[in-house]
């Protein structure tokens, strides 16, 4: 996948750069992560011909792994997905907060806490982020540019251990992480962007495998693509409709409710563009969903 990014489309450079490097690492981090950066950069710019030009390479990439991966869960399973993912990012985040804590800083540091906390972004394509994930995003962004800062401008680092706000936080069993300045949330709002995307990194951690590498990045042509939602699931239909063979009533099950819920939300996503196509189509698949019982 191209890590060249359209301006206007900024903001989903960080996702773009952590699937390149996820590539063959782990395919699972980079089809999420590359899925994520595409419905952020639907509601950036989705008309200019350079966003085109690049959504339709990463819909082709997205479709080329989809294939190549139709049988592994943590593509087509939400619920094993998330998983994946979560672990992914608490094992970057727990190597690099152990190395804080000690004082132990490096530019592999730097990357764990940056990889860590935009994996964690990508859990927001399940759903809601639940603690502790949600404060350990925005801690592990916030660490990464603080390290940074000090490694680039030569000045000591002092661990959190060592400083008294930071004293005694434990983000995955205990209290939350220190709250990060003021002028911390500008820093990864597609605003005053710090330069750590462009260092080089070595000694990053093993992470999990997850699916495998034995399959090519290369985009293929771009298939016939839903522009509008750009969803990896398979509709979860029930085989029967109406009435069991009992002749008892059939309920919906968790699964076609995620599913409905799923579209209803792209739908409400799509009245807030006043895209009036994207919200009838999603609002169908919601009920059609739900027609079958």
């Amino acid at each position: 996948m191209s890590a060249k990014v359209p301006a206007t489309l900024k903001p989903i450079a960080h996702y773009i750069k952590i699937a390149n490097e996820n590539s063959s690492r782990d395919p699972v981090v980079y089809y999420w992560c590359l899925f994520y950066a595409v419905q952020q950069a639907m509601q950036l710019d989705k008309s200019s011909p350079e966003a085109l030009l690049f959504l339709t390479s990463l819909l082709g990439t997205l479709e080329t792994i989809k294939k190549q991966l139709a049988g592994t869960e943590a593509i087509t399973n939400e619920v094993v997905a998330q998983a994946h993912l979560e672990d992914f990012a608490l094992k970057l985040f727990k190597f690099a907060d152990a190395k804080e804590k000690t004082g132990q800083v490096d530019k592999s540091v730097v990357h764990a806490f940056y990889t860590a906390g935009h994996v964690m972004d990508v859990l927001s394509l399940f759903g809601e982020i639940d603690e502790p994930f949600l404060s350990s995003k925005k801690y592990a962004k916030w660490k990464s540019t603080q390290i940074f800062s000090c490694l680039k401008e030569g000045r000591p680092y002092v661990p959190s251990s060592q400083n008294e706000e930071g004293a005694g936080s434990n983000t995955y069993g205990g209290n939350p992480p220190p709250v990060p300045p003021s002028n911390y949330a500008g820093a990864f709002t597609g605003g005053s962007q710090p330069t750590q995307p462009n260092y080089g990194f070595s000694g990053l951690p093993n992470v999990p495998g997850g699916a495998g590498s034995s399959y090519s990045s290369t985009a293929p042509q771009m298939p016939q693509a839903n522009y509008n939602n750009p969803t990896p699931m398979n509709t979860i239909v029930p085989e029967m409709s109406g009435l069991n063979i009992d002749g008892q009533e059939r309920k919906p099950t968790m699964e076609a409710f995620q599913e409905a819920r799923k579209f209803t939300k792209y739908a409400l996503s799509a009245i807030d563009y006043e895209d009036t196509r994207a919200v009838v189509e999603n609002l169908r698949k919601a009920l059609a969903l739900m027609e079958h019982f």
